[in-house]
C-alpha cells in the first residue's frame, strides 16, 4: 500500500501483465496452459472450410481434417508465406493454394507437386503446428512446450452434454487483463448492471438478483491452489448473509456467480494479442438440457452474451457508442444508458483510459478492489514461477473442476465452512445458487 492508502501497481509489473505475444514472460506463462481457440462448430465437419484466428499475437489456421482431427497451424506456408486460409482442405490434410504444398495436422509436409523426390530428403519443410483437442463444444490448443504439454482440461463444461451448454466468443478491443479484471469485480455490478439485474431474463425473478442490487457489502479474496475465490457478502433477513462467491482459475479464467436455476457462467479471457482479446462465455447447467427459450435468449445477447457481426465483433462497439440512451439514463432504465450486462462490461473494460492497454499505475485502488489485487500478484508469482523453472499453479484437472456459489447462510457461520464443500464440481448434483 502506498502512504495515501492505495494499492500501488508499477508500470513495469503493467507490462509483465499485458504483454502476451511470443518470448513474454505472460506469454510463456498463459501458453503452459490449454486455452480456447474457436468454437467447435465454426469447422463442423471433416474437409470443411479453414477458420483464421490470431491468438496470442500469433496468426493461426483452424481445420479439421478427413479423420475428424483438428489441426492448428501457423497461418502461413513455410515455402512462399502464402496464407492457408486460401488452401484446400482435402485427404487429410490443408494443400496450400499458391504452389500446392500440403501438412496434416501435426504440421508435417505431406506433398510437394513440383518435387516428386521430397520423401528422401534429410530434412522436410514443416510448418508450425499446435496440439488441438475437441472438448465441450471448444477446439482448445496448447502453445507451450511440447514435454510440459498437461492434461487436457476437465472444466465442468468440458464433462457435460452438448445440450447442458451454450458456448459464445467476440473480439473486444482492448488488452485481456481490463476483461478479466472486470469479471472479478464484485463493486460494479449493483451500479453497472444496476437496472438489467431485474430485466435480464437470465438474471431477474431470483433471490440473488434482489440481494446483488444492495450496494453495500463486505468484500474479501481467498487465496486456492487453483486460484482465487472472489468473495462479496451481503446482510439478508433473519440474522443471515448473502454471500456471493466467484472464481478467478489461472491463467485468464473465471466464473460468475450464479443466479437461481439459470445456467452457470464461465468465462476464458484469452489475448488475441495485446490491444485485443476473445471474450469466451461458456453458458452450463451441469443436472439438465438447457431450454430452447434459454439458448434463444442466449443468442439474442441476454445474460453475458453479445450479439457480433460475420468477424464476432459486437454489432454495439465503441464506433456508435453502444447505442447509448441518454433518455433512458434519465429515466432510469439502464444506469449508464446502454442495454444489456454484456454490453455495459464491454463499453467499461473497452473505455479505461485513452489506450487499448489500460495504464495501471495511474489508478488509485481502495479496499473493495481486493479481488483484483491479489488476482496481479498471484499471476506475477505464477509469472515467476514459470519462468525460474517451476511449474505454475493451476495444471491438473482438480483445479479445473471447480464451481461458483451464491448462497444465505446464518451470520455466525464461517466462510471457510460456508465454501467447503459447495466449490467443486459434484457430477448430478446441481450448482449452489440462489
Amino acid at each position: 500500500m502506498g502512504s495515501s492508502g492505495f494499492a500501488v501497481f508499477s508500470a513495469e509489473e503493467n507490462e509483465l501483465l499485458t504483454r502476451t505475444g511470443p518470448g513474454t514472460p505472460m506469454g510463456r506463462l498463459i501458453r503452459r496452459y490449454w486455452i480456447p481457440a474457436i468454437r467447435a462448430d465454426e469447422v463442423p465437419a471433416p474437409d470443411c472450410p479453414p477458420v483464421r484466428v490470431r491468438l496470442l499475437g500469433e496468426d493461426l489456421i483452424v481445420f479439421r481434417d478427413t479423420r475428424g482431427r483438428v489441426g492448428v497451424l501457423d497461418q502461413f506456408c513455410p515455402h512462399r508465406r502464402a496464407s492457408l486460409f486460401f488452401g484446400r482442405n482435402e485427404e487429410c490434410g490443408l494443400r496450400c493454394g499458391y504452389h500446392g504444398w500440403k501438412f496434416d495436422v501435426d504440421g508435417n509436409i505431406v506433398d510437394i507437386p513440383s518435387e516428386p523426390d521430397f520423401q528422401s530428403w534429410k530434412v522436410k519443410p514443416t510448418v508450425k503446428a499446435y496440439p488441438a483437442i475437441d472438448r465441450g463444444g471448444i477446439v482448445w490448443t496448447y502453445m507451450g512446450p511440447p514435454d510440459k504439454k498437461p492434461a487436457p482440461p476437465e472444466y465442468e463444461y468440458c464433462l457435460v452434454g452438448d445440450a447442458h451448454r451454450y458456448v459464445s466468443r467476440r473480439w473486444e478491443d482492448c488488452n485481456w487483463l481490463q476483461g478479466l479484471e472486470g469479471g472479478i469485480d464484485p463493486v460494479h455490478v449493483p451500479f453497472l448492471h444496476k437496472y438489467e439485474l431485474s430485466s435480464d431474463p437470465l438474471h431477474r425473478d431470483t433471490v440473488g438478483a434482489e440481494y446483488t442490487g444492495i450496494a453495500h457489502m463486505m468484500f474479501d479474496s481467498v487465496e486456492r491452489d487453483y486460484g482465487v475465490n472472489i468473495v462479496a457478502r451481503r446482510d439478508a433477513a433473519d440474522d443471515s448473509y448473502y454471500w456471493r462467491i466467484g472464481q478467478f482459475l489461472y491463467p485468464c479464467f473465471t466464473m460468475a456467480p450464479p443466479y437461481g436455476d439459470n445456467a452457470m457462467g464461465s468465462n476464458a479471457w484469452v489475448p488475441r494479442d495485446d490491444e485485443s482479446f476473445w471474450r469466451w462465455i461458456v453458458s452450463c447447467h451441469p443436472t439438465r438440457p438447457l431450454t430452447n427459450a434459454e439458448r434463444g435468449m442466449m443468442s439474442e445477447g441476454k445474460g453475458t452474451h453479445v450479439r457480433v457481426d460475420e468477424n464476432l465483433r459486437g454489432l454495439a462497439n465503441r464506433d456508435n457508442d453502444y447505442f447509448i440512451d441518454r433518455e433512458g439514463q434519465k429515466q432510469e432504465k439502464t444506469f449508464n444508458g446502454i442495454y444489456t450486462v454484456g454490453l455495459q462490461d464491454k463499453a467499461m473494460q473497452e473505455n479505461q483510459g485513452a489506450s487499448p492497454i489500460h495504464r495501471r499505475q495511474d489508478e488509485q485502488l481502495v479496499n473493495s478492489d481486493k479481488s483484483i489485487v491479489m488476482v496481479r500478484k498471484r499471476l506475477l508469482a505464477a509469472l515467476r514461477d514459470n519462468e525460474e523453472g517451476r511449474d505454475p499453479p493451476g495444471l491438473t484437472p482438480a483445479h479445473q473442476r471447480i464451481r461458483p456459489a451464491t448462497l444465505v447462510e446464518r451470520r455466525d457461520v464461517p466462510f471457510e465452512t460456508v465454501a467447503r464443500h459447495i466449490l467443486h464440481t459434484r457430477e448430478g448434483v446441481p450448482v449452489t445458487s440462489i
